[in-house]
């Protein structure tokens, strides 16, 4: 018999205590395989970027500036759609089986950029342009399609989450989720780092394969619960020009949620400068892979150990007011990061706290939009806040990424930018606080 609790509801679903292990089982499987594809793309590309001799210029527009322009244009689209579709698989999981083919072939066809260039060169001949060149056209119409649907991906897979898992619970499940996603970091750092510079081909062969079988396993395993229809203006938005006028009257014309756009989008922008160039920090003060794997593992391992525990503090008080604790932390490390990162020994000790507060971050806001957005339009309201963020995110990359070549690489700056970010963050949610008071369940009841 099932039980009718409200910790084992959502929708027109409802679990037993052993449906909803197996449900967030899946769910955690799922996001093994996400990771993992995720958290290989980054270290590989850089490789490869770096051996064939990409400006930091070029590293900005390609690995932040280009995502966060497809995310301002792609996740707004296909969450206003996912939101409204309806068919006898539910609204996600019908989007995420058609996705995960392209999305591990692409991954597989990264691998092999720089075979592409090298025959290109060749077929060219005299007016070849050059490998490098050759191989880095091949990377930037790979990467274009990759960073696309792996957006798309994530950000379904965020929609699937919001409908099938109890509020009550989403603490302790972006815990897991935090979990899950560090054992995928660990595992790569660990054994297939090193093997990067080397065999990519072969690294991104194997995760492509991996990813695109266990995500398709998950679909196929999980269920979603039965939505109402539509509303009538959601089933005649189908025009670009009825998509935007949906978007500015139920997303952007309410200053509340403004503020939770900007306070979103300030937070998460914190650590993308460092995140971005950390990898070319090392190894601009001659630190090897093999220790900033280990480093990467042990920052993996210390935030395991803290995830259970922010878990319970995020349902026991709020996601909110963690998320806020952690900004505090970060403008700490940024800031201290800046003046004390001389040598190999205080980056290491930097590299560290950068890790485990930002694990800190992610942990406690993943379900923070959840919370804030109407549970019935999370995608749209997701998408309007990742196009603020993208084009932040834009921004941000075009002035970073000359600002350190014209520095002689002087990455210390990610970490000042870094600090500046998540003291900005602390004001916006201030402001949002004093915004939300009388406001209580506003969203959530939309």
């Amino acid at each position: 018999m099932l039980e009718d609790k409200s910790a084992h509801a959502v929708g027109t679903l409802r679990y037993t205590t052993a449906g909803l292990a197996i449900v967030m089982f899946w769910l955690l499987f799922g996001e093994f395989a996400i990771a993992f594809r995720d958290r290989s793309a980054i270290p590989g590309v850089m490789e490869l970027l770096r051996q064939h001799h990409a400006s930091d210029t070029m590293i900005a527009v390609l690995v932040s500036a280009l995502p966060a322009l497809l995310g301002a244009v792609l996740v707004p689209i296909v969450g206003f759609r996912s939101d409204r579709f309806r068919s006898r698989w539910g609204r996600r999981l019908p989007f995420l089986m058609g996705i995960t083919p392209v999305a591990a072939l692409v991954l597989i066809a990264l691998g092999n950029c720089a075979t592409f260039g090298r025959v290109t060169d060749q077929v060219l001949g005299t007016l070849s342009p050059g490998v490098d060149a050759c191989v880095l056209a091949w990377f930037c119409l790979f990467w274009t399609v990759f960073e696309g649907v792996a957006l798309v991906t994530l950000a379904l897979y965020a929609g699937l989450v919001n409908d099938i898992v109890p509020r009550p619970v989403l603490g302790r499940f972006y815990a897991a989720f935090r979990i899950v996603s560090l054992v995928a970091g660990i595992l790569f750092n660990l054994w297939f780092f090193r093997l990067t510079e080397h065999h990519l081909r072969e690294v991104f062969l194997g995760i492509g394969l991996f990813f695109g079988v266990a995500v398709m396993l998950m679909c196929l395993r999980l269920k979603e619960g039965e939505y109402g229809p539509p509303s009538v203006d959601g089933q005649d938005a189908v025009t670009w020009r009825a998509m935007g006028r949906a978007y500015w009257r139920e997303c952007l014309s309410d200053r509340y949620f403004l503020l939770v756009f900007f306070a979103l989008t300030a937070s998460e922008l914190t650590f993308m400068p460092f995140n971005t160039f950390s990898q070319l920090y090392a190894e601009s003060i001659g630190m090897d892979k093999a220790t900033l794997g280990r480093l990467l593992a042990l920052s993996y391992t210390l935030s395991i150990g803290l995830s259970s525990v922010i878990g319970w503090l995020v349902d026991r008080y709020s996601a909110a007011s963690v998320t806020v604790w952690a900004m505090g932390l970060y403008l700490c490390v940024g800031a201290g990061g800046f003046l004390a990162v001389h040598d190999l020994q205080s980056f290491a000790v930097v590299y560290v706290l950068h890790a485990v507060v930002a694990g800190t971050y992610y942990t406690a806001s993943a379900s923070l939009p959840m919370v804030l957005f109407p549970r019935a339009r999370f995608l749209q309201f997701d998408g309007a806040k990742r196009f603020l963020f993208s084009t932040s995110n834009i921004v941000l990359s075009f002035l970073l990424g000359p600002l350190l070549d014209a520095t002689g690489h002087f990455y210390g700056l990610t970490l000042l930018v870094g600090g500046l970010l998540a003291g900005t963050s602390l004001v916006m949610f201030r402001t949002l606080a004093r915004a939300a008071r009388g406001r209580v369940g506003a969203a959530s009841s939309a």
